[in-house]
């Protein structure tokens, strides 16, 4: 896989996991841990685009 099919396929299990947050009959506790794992994947996200453009620290 490259970077931007990466991507997108995070991209696309966060949306669904956003998706899952419009559901009525969820409980507080689930959408809170919906919403851990949506912020989870901003970060995987950001990781991401960091190794792919080579922006983040160089530890030698």
């Amino acid at each position: 896989m490259d970077y931007l099919e990466i991507k997108s396929h995070l991209e696309k299990l966060q949306m669904q996991l956003a998706n899952k947050m419009q559901h009525p009959d969820l409980s507080i506790d689930e959408k809170n841990e919906l919403q851990r794992t949506i912020a989870n994947y901003d970060y995987i996200i950001e990781l991401t685009c960091m190794n792919h453009f080579e922006r983040g620290s160089v530890i030698h």
